[in-house]
C-alpha cells in the first residue's frame, strides 16, 4: 500500500514539475558558471560540453528547489530590512570566461560584504563547527569577489561571507572571507589553467578526491560516476557515442 502511494500521489507530480524546470537552468553557453570555482576541472568540462549525467535524481531537484526557496526568504528580508544594496546582480569576466550571479550585497558601518546564502542540514552545524569555509566555498566567494573588484562601485570590496541556513531547524552560521593577494593569484590560477585545458581540447585528471575528505568522488554526489570511477572517461566515451542511455540510473 505505501509502494502505491509513493507511485500515485502529489510526489509523482511534485518530481515530473521539477523534473522539467531543471531543464531550463541558466545556460552560460562558452562561458563558465561562477558557482562552479574549484570544483574537479574534468567535471567542469564535462558539464560546459554537457555530458548527460550517469542518474537522474528526484530527491535532489526537491533539495534544489527548497534551496531557492531560502535564497528568496533571506533576500526577502534582506532587502524589506533596507540593508541589500544589490541582489542576484549578473556578473562576467571576458578574460577567464566566466559569469554567474551573486546572492546579496550588504552595507554596513564597516562597508559592503558580498553574501553567499547556502542550505543544509542542521547536522552539518555539528561536525563543520571550528572548520571555517570549506575549499570549495572559499574559490566560488573569491570569484565572485574577483569580478567584482572590477566594477568600480565595488572596488573597495574585501570582505565576503558565506550564510548557512539549516533547513530543519532553521539555525544559522556564517564563515567569513577576506580579499587579500593570496586569494586572488588562487582564484586566477585555477580559471586559467582550466582555460587553457578546454582550449587545447584536454580532458585533465579527475581531482573529485582532493578536497573535503573526497566527497566529491562519491557516487551520491558525482554526477558522472560511473563503474567505480567518478568523472568516468568510461562514460565520456558511452556518451560521445550515443550509447549512454542504457546504463542511466533513475532514483526517487
Amino acid at each position: 500500500m505505501e509502494s502505491s502511494l509513493y507511485q500515485t500521489g502529489v510526489r509523482v507530480m511534485v518530481d515530473k514539475y521539477l523534473e522539467e524546470k531543471s531543464k531550463e537552468v541558466r545556460d552560460y553557453g562558452e562561458y563558465w558558471s561562477a558557482s562552479s570555482a574549484g570544483y574537479c576541472m574534468r567535471k567542469n568540462i564535462f558539464d560546459r560540453l554537457k555530458v548527460t549525467p550517469t542518474n537522474s535524481d528526484a530527491r535532489k531537484t526537491r533539495v534544489f528547489e527548497v534551496g531557492h526557496i531560502f535564497h528568496g526568504w533571506i533576500q526577502d528580508i534582506t532587502k524589506s530590512a533596507g540593508v541589500s544594496v544589490s541582489q542576484e546582480g549578473e556578473l562576467q569576466d571576458e578574460v577567464l570566461m566566466i559569469r554567474g550571479h551573486y546572492d546579496d550585497i550588504i552595507k554596513t558601518d564597516n562597508g559592503l560584504i558580498l553574501y553567499d546564502y547556502k542550505t543544509a542540514h542542521s547536522r552539518s552545524f555539528t561536525y563543520k563547527k571550528g572548520k571555517g569555509m570549506s575549499y570549495f566555498h572559499k574559490m566560488q566567494l573569491g570569484t565572485y569577489m574577483k569580478i567584482l573588484r572590477e566594477i568600480k562601485e565595488y572596488k573597495d570590496l574585501a570582505e565576503g561571507r558565506i550564510c548557512s541556513i539549516s533547513k530543519d531547524d532553521l539555525r544559522m552560521d556564517e564563515t567569513q572571507l577576506l580579499w587579500n593577494q593570496g586569494l586572488e593569484e588562487t582564484v586566477a590560477g585555477y580559471w586559467t589553467t582550466l582555460n587553457e585545458y578546454w582550449n587545447a581540447k584536454k580532458i585533465p585528471a579527475c581531482t573529485c578526491h582532493e578536497h573535503e575528505g573526497g566527497f566529491m568522488a562519491k557516487d551520491k554526489y558525482n554526477p558522472y560516476y560511473f563503474q567505480g570511477e567518478s568523472c568516468s572517461l568510461t562514460w565520456y566515451k558511452l556518451w560521445k557515442e550515443g550509447k549512454h542511455q542504457e546504463y542511466i540510473k533513475k532514483e526517487g
